[in-house]
């Protein structure tokens, strides 16, 4: 009873849980759910599940990594100052997720609309070049937005993992 006390006094499981959350978050959402949504939703249903979808995973990334920050043992994030991996890895994490949540994510989802409108009015009204134009440009501006999301959130799981890496190697090393 004295050692399970210990445990649920102490950073480390705490730790490991928002670790296993945050990575397991980013890999179900990148990998099954956005695909799956893709290729069962109608282009206009996945527009509006992802522009309420994609803020929530980015400030859940955001929350799970401030949470494995605060719980990195043995010191919480005075822990962090001692491993620069460590720190450098989830200071990444950190500053993609806020960098989607704030400024890519909402343009992409602008840029979505935007440019499905723009297609809807394209099929509704005859073709000329004005409105070529702005399909185009509209095409454009949601491909650019889009890769940085896709990047900076590749980026994010790369830095996790060598965040996951970096904490096993303190763990084998001991606290």
């Amino acid at each position: 009873m004295d050692s399970l006390l210990r445990t649920v006094g102490n950073l480390l499981p705490y730790h490991l849980l928002g670790y296993g959350a945050l990575l397991g978050t980013e890999l179900y959402q990148s990998f099954i759910n956005t695909k799956i949504c893709f290729q069962v939703l109608s282009m206009k249903e996945f527009i509006v599940l992802q522009k309420r979808l994609f803020p929530v995973y980015f400030a859940t990334q955001v929350g799970l990594t401030a949470l494995t920050a605060a719980t990195c043992p043995p010191y919480s994030i005075l822990s962090l100052l001692k491993n620069p991996w460590s720190a450098g890895s989830l200071a990444v994490v950190a500053l993609m997720g806020c960098l989607n949540w704030f400024v890519y994510g909402p343009k992409t989802t602008t840029a979505a609309l935007v440019r499905r409108a723009l297609h809807e009015s394209k099929n509704t009204h005859s073709d000329s070049d004005s409105n070529g134009s702005k399909v185009d440009r509209a095409n454009r501006n949601f491909a650019r937005n889009h890769a940085m999301v896709i990047h900076l959130n590749a980026i994010a799981m790369i830095a996790t993992v060598i965040y996951g890496f970096s904490l096993s190697s303190t763990l084998t090393t001991g606290l």
